[in-house]
């Protein structure tokens, strides 16, 4: 039996297309994406794989373009890419219900989340999708087409563990031949122009590290080190790279960045000193279906003379003797106290300093008889950098407690007078629930939504055929466009209120069988603190803002919350 070409399937899905025609409009949505390792290859372009697609809804005036989203730099192993997220909102908005990518593997690379996309979320939100290369349309997919499309899935899902099998040796192979694989040099040093795989000493901040270790090798505190280079305005890596234009996930605050004990630790254990690489202390393979995880230190690449070092050997070892020196007295006076009750943070991210925003630290302090430990939230800002980072804010565990307590209880006896009142109002909102007609409701806009883009699609036979001239074409069909964008902010309206009255509902009965629960707290724990509290703000002079979860609810119910506070 011959061979259909790809040509002709495309005339057959053309045709199919036609049929579509002034039957359903479909609100479409480019999507492109480039993963890292396409290399920005013309050809695949993010600008060609959109000029590509434009092309190809010219001609399809029932496809009404809503918004063009692309992913530079991001793989196709995962959703996890924000234009493509940003996109799916909208579709679960009803803004959009048709996709349209040049290909399968620009939509993923893992058959088994692009399988499950196609056959699950695609009919759970009625969304069409159109992979143009692969002629592959959710509207007329039959048991053919969908066994085609397993096998390109597999097909893209094998492409892209080769492609990590093939990066992992690449990489691997570099790194054992000393080469450099970081994204950014390491601090004091730069890539070498036209060979981004070898370092070269930065004149302006290699002598900064140099004076680091001087500092250590002197028996000064890590502590006491980053007050200095600070109190100087020495830029801390964080804030260099940033001045210099790479900015990563931890220098987005920018000159904010101070030098602080983790930088300076690092940097001063770090071989890459002494001329010598040490590589690989992180690892990660798509094709072996291992995430990313850090090793152990006998599991790095380590390669001897590949660069000019900064610090001599004998200054290295020497700060390396320091090093462990004090680690030792450390480890030793921690376990001089270990009988001692250790730290218990039931608090969490839940507190935080009320000026820079920091999650409150938790310390422990002994006495100078060495039998007593007491517990302290200090502002950690504040803690290793002093006035430079933040104010002094502290409260001891048991005062903080204390507090907590004595508000909740309060608020929880205030709960309990107005019982009555929430309970009258969850019956009111029960009983408006079981009468809302927001489902018939939304029906109705919805039919009227498809009337009104069955006369607008038919508008583009009127103007092929001669009724209309272009100018009332597009007159009519903005009219037509502007009354179903309405209709659809209704529906979306209609949509987030009753979700906000079934939030509501199920909040109210939650807040009565803990009023019930609750005769009183008697002690402090995570269980209670995700129950009743959204944020703690610790302020100056130990004074605390307290944030309760739904204090907009407790409002409604009649409970104001200054009233328990």
């Amino acid at each position: 039996m011959a061979r259909v070409s790809k040509k002709n399937n495309a005339y057959v899905q053309a045709d199919k297309a036609a049929k579509l025609k002034g039957a359903e409009s479909c609100q479409t949505a480019i999507y492109a994406r480039l993963s890292v390792e396409d290399n920005g290859k013309d050809s695949d372009s993010l600008e060609a794989q959109i000029q590509y697609l434009n092309a190809y809804l010219e001609d399809k005036p029932q496809m009404q373009l809503c918004g063009i989203f692309a992913d530079n730099g991001f793989t196709g192993t995962n959703y996890d890419r924000p234009e493509f997220q940003k996109m799916m909102d909208l579709v679960k908005k009803g803004k959009i219900n048709c996709i349209v990518v040049k290909d399968l593997s620009r939509l993923g690379r893992n058959y088994i989340d692009t399988g499950n996309f196609l056959q699950k979320v695609c009919p759970m939100y009625h969304l069409r999708l159109i992979a143009v290369n692969d002629q592959y349309d959710t509207a007329f997919a039959g048991s053919n087409e969908e066994m085609s499309m397993s096998v390109m899935n597999i097909a893209n899902d094998m492409y892209a563990k080769d492609i990590s099998r093939k990066i992992c040796s690449s990489l691997q192979g570099k790194m054992e031949r000393g080469e450099y694989i970081g994204n950014y040099a390491p601090y004091g040093y730069q890539k070498e122009p036209g060979n981004k795989n070898h370092l070269m000493i930065d004149p302006l901040t290699a002598p900064v590290v140099q004076r680091i270790y001087e500092l250590r090798a002197e028996g000064l505190g890590i502590s006491k080190i980053a007050a200095i280079l600070n109190e100087a305005g020495v830029p801390s890596p964080g804030r260099y790279r940033y001045e210099n234009g790479i900015v990563t996930n931890n220098n987005k605050k920018g000159k904010e960045i101070l030098w602080n004990r983790h930088v300076l630790t690092d940097l001063l254990k770090n071989i890459v000193y002494q001329g010598h690489l040490a590589q690989a202390k992180a690892r990660e393979a798509l094709y072996q279906g291992k995430p990313f995880h850090w090793v152990g230190e006998d599991e790095w690449v380590v390669c001897q003379n590949t660069h000019e070092p900064i610090i001599s050997d004998e200054l290295f070892m020497r700060v390396q003797e320091i090093n462990q020196k004090q680690s030792n007295a450390r480890k030793e006076s921690q376990g001089k106290y270990a009988h001692l009750p250790k730290a218990v943070n039931s608090y969490g991210k839940k507190l935080v300093c009320a000026d820079c925003g920091s999650v409150m630290k938790l310390v422990r302090s002994i006495n100078r008889k060495g039998d007593k430990v007491y517990f302290t939230f200090k502002c950690p800002r504040y803690i290793e950098h002093r006035e430079r980072g933040c104010t002094d804010k502290s409260i001891s565990q048991a005062e903080l407690d204390q507090v907590v307590l004595d508000t909740l209880n309060a608020h929880i006896q205030l709960f309990a007078e107005h019982t009555s009142a929430i309970a009258k109002l969850l019956e009111q909102k029960a009983k408006f629930k079981e009468q809302d007609k927001t489902m018939e409701e939304k029906i109705r806009l919805e039919q009227e939504i498809k009337r009104l883009e069955e006369l607008r699609n038919s508008l583009y036979m009127d103007l092929k055929e001669g009724l209309l001239i272009e100018e009332e074409y597009r007159y009519m069909k903005k009219q037509y466009e502007e009354k179903i964008e309405k209709l659809r902010e209704q529906i979306e309206q209609q949509y987030s209120e009753q979700i906000k009255l079934e939030e509501e509902t199920v909040q109210y009965s939650h807040w009565l069988e803990q009023a019930g629960s609750h005769e009183k707290i008697e002690k402090v724990d995570s269980e209670v603190l995700e129950t009743w509290i959204e944020k703690i703000s610790v302020q100056t002079g130990k004074k605390i803002k307290m944030q309760m979860k739904y204090e907009d609810q407790f409002r409604e119910a009649g409970i104001t919350w200054e009233e328990a506070v």
